[in-house]
């Protein structure tokens, strides 16, 4: 797994293969919502098309579902526990090699 785009503090994108993984952190004003998802085939081609711009679109999308109280779609597309914990210790890996720049 490698981390491909990030946006610091709101999102993350991460691909395995061929598979699209995002982390996002909603704000919610004195909390804040991290969800570790999968993305569609839909949300993938998007990506391939727009790049960045269809990550941010996405995470915006997710913001306004979470501020409205929905949080169906990213409760559907939940990642696994192993998943998750790849992400993470991919996150880790990257801010190390950060730091030593």
């Amino acid at each position: 797994m490698k981390l491909i785009e990030i946006e610091p503090h709101f999102w993350e994108l991460y691909q395995q293969d061929e598979q699209l993984f995002l982390s996002i952190a909603i704000d919610l004003s004195s909390v804040v919502s991290c969800w570790d998802i999968i993305l569609s085939n839909e949300d993938t081609l998007h990506y391939q098309m727009q790049g960045r711009d269809a990550i941010q679109a996405l995470a915006e999308q997710f913001v306004a579902q979470i501020y409205r109280g929905d949080s169906t779609r990213l409760e559907q597309c939940k990642v696994s526990p192993q998943q998750q914990q790849m992400m993470h210790e991919t996150f880790k890996v990257w801010q190390q090699q950060k730091a030593q720049r």
